[in-house]
């Protein structure tokens, strides 16, 4: 079913219609305790929302009956006055007029002293206001994760807690990446599944999403020299075929390929193209209605290949699935045709999607345009007042970043191509208005994002007023760790900038990941160095509960530790019994994260190929065969986490059982897969079929695990290509050496 989007001028009377119709038909018992929500008549639709929720929280948490009114009543057993000073002066009657200084997103919680009954929850925006009212939900036991809320049991009304606190965050900018392309991740979500998940960070107070929409995709339209944009594309135009032969295969009925769900049945390319831009407009519209910053992520210097036929000098771009084309090695920066496409590419998505915030121009992950950077630099320094000279400096500079994959010749080619890039695109920003909306009102606000950071000192020059820059230093966040001199080189008085947190890498790939230690250390250097906060890139999201739960709360709490945040997760979902085995499995995974990082990037990058070459390899190195001990110990912490977890934790620590057997399994098959090639080569034809049969079997376990908890197509994407470049594979062997 696919869900209702409810356009966003009907959202006030809506919500209205939703807070309060619910009150009128409340039938409690006389003995039943009345908790009443006060909220102001000037309340905005997202303090009218909150009280629903503290509505219905209230009354899982408690054995009470909530109400919702415009003002207080006298029969009721406890009040709680919700809003701000502008929509309920109540709230501030009843501090005395004492109404602390608020930010927009700061928020108070108080029980007043003379009559502790009443209970304020406020905050100095309607965001914050709501924000409020989840921290109060926490306060009182629930715990918010990806997918759903895990709620302490019912007890009996006994007052208000006490409570006497105001809160500010520590990082402003808290947000989260959706869409993007690779099939296990959120590209693959429904409409449903991606408001499910935006509901959630919302109650967690992360408050900011952008949508990275890649140049295949059906996410746009336009038309360049007589050619319109060819049919989208989505997994970087691979696909992933669904049959009888599927592990397992009642997990894809009806399919012929897989697809985000949204998008089966498609009759037409355009068809499947209205589709896909009714889920991101779908996506924006909900973040905004939960009182979100939007954002789209867009990479203006690709194109689709077919282009190349139009535009002479364009290059095939080195990207997974070779879909896209971009400017040759040395294409002119002045190239009139160059100039009308890109801006042609911009125009197109703030035309589709008018109602962001912020655009983000982004640069091609493996750069090609870097004939011209040494007169880009010259011409840049000369407009923004920046060392002429410092061209071969730069150049040193990035050659010296050894650590990063590909070295550091990789490093100088993103310098030189982000050079070509940025002076093309500032001068057609000026030339062309690029960042006007249709229709008028305020320009789109510009992020640079993912510059080389060597470039930082001289990017935070061009940034217009509004804009900001986002950095991306590294694949991993153990990895950025080793070039945090990078974070504490910004100018002192540089625009806001935010730091791509990298909380699962897809170069590991389908394993399960934790890089909280690394974040916490990250976030502290955030703070040091005045940084604005922090964009999340990530693919499945089901293992990520601790570390998204340790952001959430470290954004506002900066001495809280990784440790501190897992035992305050784990013990209120699971239980006190289930800590410690709990924590200690989160933190092996943690450990392995910091080993594969090093010397497993790429070993289960979810591209063609992924598992073939273990079995060139001849199977696995001596370090992969030590993380598959520790994944093990893992499994078996977890397993007795899970087996004395209480009931309303066990679909949380049952999830990650399964996903660590899945590990196990994962890293079985590509060891034997590997020792097949080893005894084939050998010519031991019957040790090759032992092999091949221990090989198939594991993988099939491995993929069984994974399907039994997959929580969203995500998930289920990983698993739909899994079949293709792993399971596959290895049948075909099987059946080969049979």
């Amino acid at each position: 079913m696919h869900p209702i989007i409810v356009r966003r001028a009907t959202i006030p009377a809506l919500l209205v219609v939703i807070c309060f119709a619910r009150s009128a038909v409340v039938v409690a018992d006389a003995a039943t305790p009345n908790v009443h929500i006060v909220v102001g008549a000037q309340a905005d639709p997202l303090e009218r929302f909150a009280a629903r929720e503290l509505e219905l929280m209230l009354e899982k948490l408690f054995s009470v009956s909530a109400t919702v009114g415009p003002g207080r009543e006298n029969s009721a057993t406890a009040t709680l006055l919700l809003g701000r000073p502008e929509s309920n002066p109540q709230v501030v009657s009843a501090v005395s007029g004492a109404w602390p200084s608020l930010s927009d997103q700061g928020l108070l919680l108080r029980r007043l002293d003379e009559d502790p009954t009443v209970l304020v929850v406020g905050g100095g925006s309607p965001v914050a206001v709501m924000w409020a009212a989840y921290e109060l939900g926490e306060r009182c036991g629930i715990r918010y994760l990806i997918n759903e809320d895990v709620y302490p049991a019912k007890i009996p009304w006994n007052g208000w807690p006490s409570l006497d606190v105001t809160m500010e965050p520590n990082l402003r900018i808290r947000c989260w990446r959706l869409v993007n392309e690779l099939a296990p991740g959120p590209v693959s979500w429904s409409m449903e599944e991606n408001r499910r998940f935006l509901r959630q960070i919302a109650k967690m107070k992360y408050n900011r999403i952008h949508c990275s929409l890649w140049p295949a995709q059906p996410a746009v339209h336009y038309s360049f020299q007589g050619m319109p944009k060819p049919p989208g594309v989505l997994y970087f135009g691979l696909r992933f075929p669904i049959d009888e032969d599927m592990v397992p295969a009642e997990r894809f009925t009806g399919l012929e390929f897989y697809t985000n769900p949204e998008l089966v049945g498609a009759a037409t390319p355009e068809e499947e193209r209205h589709r896909f831009t009714a889920l991101v407009r779908g996506i924006l519209d909900e973040a905004r209605r939960l009182g979100m910053e939007t954002g789209l992520s867009i990479q203006p210097f690709e194109w689709p290949k077919e282009i190349i036929e139009v535009f002479p000098g364009s290059e095939a771009a080195h990207q997974v699935g070779g879909v896209t084309a971009g400017p040759g090695k040395n294409q002119s920066m002045e190239d009139p045709l160059l100039r009308e496409l890109v801006t042609t590419i911009i125009r197109a998505y703030i035309q589709t999607y008018p109602y962001i915030d912020h655009i983000h121009i982004g640069m091609p992950e493996h750069r090609g345009w870097s004939g011209q950077a040494a007169e880009a630099y010259e011409k840049l320094a000369a407009t923004y007042g920046a060392d002429p000279n410092a061209f071969e400096r730069l150049c040193r500079q990035a050659r010296a970043r050894t650590s990063f994959p590909g070295g550091g010749e990789r490093v100088e080619q993103m310098l030189k191509g982000d050079l070509s890039a940025l002076w093309f695109f500032d001068s057609l920003l000026r030339e062309k208005q690029l960042l006007r909306r249709p229709g008028g009102g305020p320009d789109v606000k510009l992020v640079y994002n993912a510059v080389v950071a060597e470039l930082h000192p001289l990017l935070n020059k061009m940034v217009p007023p509004g804009g900001e820059l986002l950095s991306f230093i590294d694949y991993t966040a153990s990895r950025v760790l080793q070039q945090r001199a990078l974070i504490q080189a910004v100018p002192a008085d540089h625009a806001p900038s935010t730091l791509i947190f990298t909380l699962a890498d897809d170069n590991v790939g389908v394993l399960p990941q934790l890089a909280t230690g690394s974040l916490h250390a990250l976030m502290g250097d955030l703070r040091k160095n005045d940084w604005s906060g922090f964009y999340t890139r990530y693919w499945t999201v089901g293992d990520l509960d601790p570390a998204v739960h340790f952001l959430a709360r470290a954004s506002w709490q900066a001495a809280l530790t990784p440790r501190e945040a897992y035992v305050d997760q784990v013990r209120h979902i699971c239980g006190e019994e289930s800590v410690a085995p709990a924590v200690e499995a989160l933190e092996l995974i943690e450990q392995i994260t910091l080993g594969l990082d090093q010397h497993g990037l790429g070993f289960a990058f979810p591209v063609p190929g992924m598992m073939n070459k273990h079995y060139r390899r001849g199977g696995l190195s001596e370090s992969l065969k030590q993380d598959h001990q520790e994944y093990r110990r893992a499994l078996a912490l977890m397993n007795e986490a899970h087996r004395l977890s209480r009931p309303a934790g066990r679909a949380y620590s049952k999830y990650f059982v399964e996903r660590l057997r899945f590990a196990d399994h994962y890293l079985d098959a590509a060891e034997a897969y590997g020792a097949t090639a080893v005894a084939e080569k050998g010519g031991d034809t019957e040790e090759a079929r032992r092999q091949i049969q221990l090989a198939y079997q594991a993988i099939r376990e491995a993929l069984e695990a994974y399907a039994g908890v997959a929580k969203d197509h995500g998930d289920l994407g990983a698993i739909a290509l899994m079949n293709e470049y792993c399971y596959r594979p290895i049948r075909d062997k099987r059946n080969e050496l049979k």
